[in-house]
Order: structure tokens, then C-alpha cells, then sequence
């Protein structure tokens, strides 16, 4: 006597194949929209401005002309403005990976593999 299939709790292959193709699909949508998000970051009380997209390339840095006799002073700024644009934009393409992925991110920690959170 010949048995049916049975299903032995294993998922089918076809459809895992065609999810993990819908992830990519929708993981390259991602990427082309962390272009598009921009985040801003200041220092010195805003007398630095840096704004960054999601790909984590500075657009712009705006720096008060009064204090740019202090050279010293505007390169620390510069820094802590950058890295705190930085900062709002990891967490801002964090959200949008969320959104694509849903459940298949129960780790945050792997965005650290595409240099966001570093």
C-alpha cells in the first residue's frame, strides 16, 4: 500500500526560497530608501550642524560664523555634531529595516553587520 506525503512539520522549500527572494527584494527597497532619510545633529548649542543621510554620508556641516576664530574649538564640534547626526540616522534606518523585515529581526544586533549602531 503506497502512503501519501506526509508532512513531517518540515516547511517547503519553494516557499522559504521564495520568501528569502521577497526579503532581498524588499531588503534593496531599504537601501535605496536610507538615501533618502536624513537626520541632523548639533554641538556647541547649535553653532554645528551636520546632516547625515541613512547610508551614514554627511550631506552638510553648517558652522556659525562667530566662532570660527576658535579652530580648535569648531573641529571638536564638527565631531560631535557628525557623530551625533550619526547617532539619530542609525536609529532612524533601524526603524525602516523593522518595517521590511517584521518578525525576522528579533536581533537588532545584526545591523551592525551593514555598519549601523557601530
Amino acid at each position: 500500500m503506497r502512503r501519501g506525503k506526509r508532512d513531517m512539520g518540515m516547511p517547503n522549500l519553494n516557499d522559504m526560497m521564495k520568501q528569502l527572494k521577497q526579503a532581498g527584494e524588499k531588503m534593496q527597497d531599504v537601501q535605496k530608501q536610507l538615501e533618502k532619510i536624513t537626520a541632523e545633529g548639533d554641538a556647541g548649542g547649535g553653532m554645528v550642524r551636520a546632516v547625515v543621510n541613512g547610508k551614514q554620508r554627511v550631506l552638510s556641516v553648517t558652522i556659525d560664523p562667530e566662532i570660527v576664530d576658535d579652530v580648535e574649538m569648531v573641529q571638536d564640534l564638527v565631531v560631535a555634531a557628525v557623530n551625533s547626526a550619526l547617532e539619530n540616522v542609525t536609529g532612524l534606518a533601524q526603524e525602516e529595516m523593522s518595517k521590511v523585515a517584521g518578525g525576522m529581526m528579533g536581533n537588532q544586533d545584526f545591523l551592525k553587520n551593514f555598519n549601523f549602531g557601530q
